[in-house]
């Protein structure tokens, strides 16, 4: 299981679909999601995804697609963002919701799901100044942290150092969080001998 956990400024109320940017870079998050699930006319079934909303006006709530479950998502970012956009809104005020088929949001903030994956997988904080990932040992399952356009605050990645969180890197470029993913799948894919 090939999990992502995303860290992000994303607003946790309404938001027009058709300012995406405005709503927290909702635009760069639907891409996360459609590069970690989508792959050119499939779906990879392995893969979960947290979207970590940090955003106004009611932070933190954590959205999650699970891929083995869900159906009539397609890979464009409005697409993804409108399943965003209806989570919020089913959410209201109840502790956890399973908005769609596959797509489930909960009041849960950033550390503690990671107190919660730390306690049953590998956990990994993918960094510029990690260890080298074509070196690195994947267990079968992992979670990949990875932050958005503004990073992670200097007191979460504090954080994940306490807690003992391993740094892996792609390199020395920093590449778009969406990148990142397709890297991760890239390389995990090349040892598996995927073609």
């Amino acid at each position: 299981m090939r999990e992502f956990i995303i860290y992000t400024h994303g607003v946790t109320g309404p938001f027009r679909l058709d300012d995406l940017p405005g709503a927290g870079r909702m635009d760069l998050i639907a891409r996360c999601i459609s590069n970690a699930i989508f792959i050119s006319d499939a779906i990879r079934r392995d893969v979960k995804v947290y979207i970590v909303l940090n955003g106004p006006p009611n932070p933190p709530k954590t959205v999650i697609f699970d891929a083995a479950k869900i159906k009539r998502t397609s890979p464009d970012e409005r697409n993804i963002a409108s399943h965003i956009r209806i989570a919020l809104e089913k959410l209201g005020d109840k502790r956890e919701v399973e908005s769609e088929p596959g797509i489930t949001i909960k009041k849960l903030g950033f550390k503690e799901l990671v107190e919660e994956k730390i306690r049953k997988q590998q956990v990994i904080y993918m960094h510029p100044k990690g260890k080298n990932i074509r070196n690195f040992e994947f267990q079968p399952k992992f979670a990949a942290i990875i932050g958005n356009h503004k990073g992670l605050p200097r007191e979460v990645e504090e954080y994940l150092k306490r807690m003992g969180v391993e740094t892996v890197s792609v390199g020395k470029i920093e590449y778009f969080a969406s990148q990142v993913i397709t890297i991760i799948h890239y390389e995990l894919d090349s040892r598996s001998n995927v073609n």
